[in-house]
C-alpha cells in the first residue's frame, strides 16, 4: 500500500493511518467477525484512509506480508477440555491455554508494526489466542490511541477464568495462567449491539466510552440476484444452521426440536424436513451432537457440511426455507441473521442478545425462548405449514437490512469514531455518550 503524508487531506477530511489488529483475517475465518473486519477495512480504504492489517499466520507454514496484510502473529491451538477423556491425555492443554494468553514474540511484533507504520490509531478487533495478555500490556505502553471493536465479549473474558461455557472450573489455575490484564489508556470502544454494550458496562467499563455501531452487510448479499422459486412446491423443507459449532450456539436445541416434531407427527418427518449445518468448531461438542443423533435415530435428518465460501453460503441462504439461530448466550450481533434476511430467508432466533435487536417478532422474523425445544419446534412447524408467512417475513427481513444494516453506513460511522479517537479533547472521554 502506498503511504501518504500525515497532512494529506481527502475529500472528507484528514487521512488517518490505521493499524487494524485481529487474531484472524480472511481467508482464515472462524465466524462472521473476521469477514466483517475485512469489510470494514475495505470500507475505510474506500473513504480514503490507510489501513494495514496485523494478524496471525494461522493456516500458513510461515509468516508472510501480502501488501497491506501482515500475517506475522503466532496463534496458539484452541483448548477444549473433555470430561469424557482421561486427564493424562489432556495434560498439554494447560500449556496451550497459557500460550493463548502470553506471547513475547507477538508483543515484539506489535511494537515493530507500530514503530514502522506510526499509525494514528490502533484498531483492535480481537486478540484471543495470540497472546492476549502480552498484547494488552504492549498496547498499555504505546503512545497511540486504541479503539477496541467489541464483536464479542473477548475483552471481558480476557481476564476471566470462567465463561458461561467453561468446562474446566479450576479458577486458581486459570487465573495463574492468564496473569494480570492491564488497563489500556487513551482507549474507546465500538460495541456491535446494545447487548454487548450492556455486558461491558456490567463488567465495569465506562458507558461514555462505548458507542454502539451495528454491523453492516457485505453488499453482495443485497446486489446478487436471487433465484425465485415457489416454496410450496418443494417436497422437503430445508432448515439451515450457519455458525461456529460450540455449546453456546445451541445446535443441540435444534436436534431436540426435530425429535419433538418427529415424535408428534404421524410417520415422522423423514423426507419432509432436512437440516443442513455449515460451520466448524469444538470437536468435543461435535461428537456430542453426533452421539445425540445416533441415540435418537435422527441421523438422516441432518448433514454437517463444514465451512464454505461466501458465494456458496449465499446460494445456501437462497435455497433454504428458514435459518435457525438457537443461541443459548447473549449473541453479540448475529451476522448470519442479517445475511439470511438480506437474501429473503425467514429467521427463527432465540429472543436474546443481538438477534433480538435485529428481529421484530412476527414482523420480519420469529423469536423464541432460548433453550426451549418445544417453542422452537412450534415456530418451525408454523413456518413449515404456512409458506405464505415465510414469504411475508422474508420480504420484510430484506427491507430491514436495506434500511438498517448497510456496509456504507457502518464504515462511515466507524470512520467518525476513529477520527474522534485521534483528536480527543484533553481531560475528556474519547467518545461522548452515544
Amino acid at each position: 500500500m502506498k503511504c501518504r503524508g500525515r497532512d494529506t487531506r481527502g475529500k472528507k477530511g484528514a487521512v488517518v493511518r490505521i493499524l487494524l489488529v485481529n487474531n484472524l483475517y480472511p481467508p482464515q475465518v472462524q465466524g462472521g467477525a473476521e469477514v466483517l473486519a475485512a469489510d470494514v477495512a475495505a470500507g475505510l480504504e474506500h473513504l480514503g484512509h490507510e489501513v494495514v492489517i496485523l494478524t496471525s499466520s494461522s493456516g500458513l507454514t510461515a509468516a508472510q506480508r501480502d501488501g497491506h496484510i501482515w500475517r506475522s502473529l503466532r496463534g496458539a491451538p484452541n483448548v477444549h477440555f473433555d470430561r469424557q477423556r482421561p486427564c493424562w491425555q489432556q495434560l498439554r492443554l494447560p500449556y496451550h491455554y497459557y500460550r493463548r494468553y502470553h506471547s513475547c514474540a507477538n508483543a515484539a511484533e506489535l511494537r515493530r508494526a507500530v514503530e514502522s507504520l506510526q499509525p494514528d490509531v490502533v484498531y483492535v478487533w480481537e486478540l484471543a489466542g495470540v497472546g492476549v495478555t502480552s498484547l494488552l500490556r504492549t498496547l498499555a505502553e504505546l503512545p497511540v490511541p486504541v479503539v477496541f471493536h467489541l464483536n464479542s465479549y473477548w475483552l471481558i473474558y480476557a481476564g476471566s477464568p470462567d465463561t458461561g461455557q467453561s468446562r474446566l472450573h479450576t479458577r486458581w489455575l486459570k487465573r495463574w495462567l492468564i496473569g494480570t490484564i492491564p488497563e489500556v489508556r487513551r482507549r474507546s470502544f465500538i460495541a456491535i449491539s446494545n447487548a454487548v454494550k450492556e455486558q461491558y458496562i456490567r463488567a465495569g467499563f465506562e458507558p461514555e466510552r462505548i458507542e454502539v455501531i451495528y454491523n453492516g452487510i457485505d453488499p453482495r448479499f443485497l446486489t446478487l440476484p436471487r433465484a425465485e422459486r415457489d416454496p410450496g412446491m418443494r417436497e422437503r423443507c430445508r432448515l439451515l444452521f450457519v455458525g461456529r459449532l460450540r455449546v453456546e450456539k445451541g445446535v443441540l436445541v435444534v436436534f431436540r426440536a426435530l425429535e419433538v416434531l418427529n415424535n408428534e407427527q404421524e410417520g415422522g418427518i423423514r423426507g419432509k424436513v432436512h437440516l443442513d449445518i455449515f460451520g466448524a468448531g469444538d470437536e468435543v461438542y461435535i461428537r456430542e451432537m453426533e452421539r445425540f443423533l445416533r441415540e435418537k435415530d435422527l441421523k438422516g435428518l441432518a448433514t454437517f457440511h463444514g465451512t464454505v465460501s461466501q458465494d456458496e453460503l449465499i446460494r445456501q441462504y437462497d435455497d433454504a426455507d428458514m435459518l435457525l439461530v438457537p443461541s443459548l448466550w447473549q449473541e453479540p450481533f448475529g451476522l448470519v441473521v442479517v445475511e439470511a434476511m438480506a437474501r429473503g430467508a425467514p429467521v427463527i432466533a432465540s429472543d436474546l442478545g443481538g438477534p433480538a435487536e435485529i428481529l421484530t417478532h412476527e414482523v420480519n422474523g420469529l423469536l423464541v425462548e432460548p433453550n426451549n425445544e418445544r417453542a422452537l419446534a412450534l415456530a418451525i412447524k408454523d413456518l413449515l405449514e404456512h409458506p405464505e408467512k415465510r414469504q411475508r417475513l422474508g420480504k420484510a427481513a430484506r427491507e430491514t437490512v436495506e434500511q438498517r444494516f448497510t456496509m456504507q453506513e457502518n464504515a462511515r460511522r466507524v470512520e467518525q469514531h476513529l477520527l474522534r479517537a485521534t483528536r480527543p479533547s484533553e481531560g475528556r472521554p474519547l467518545v461522548v455518550g452515544v
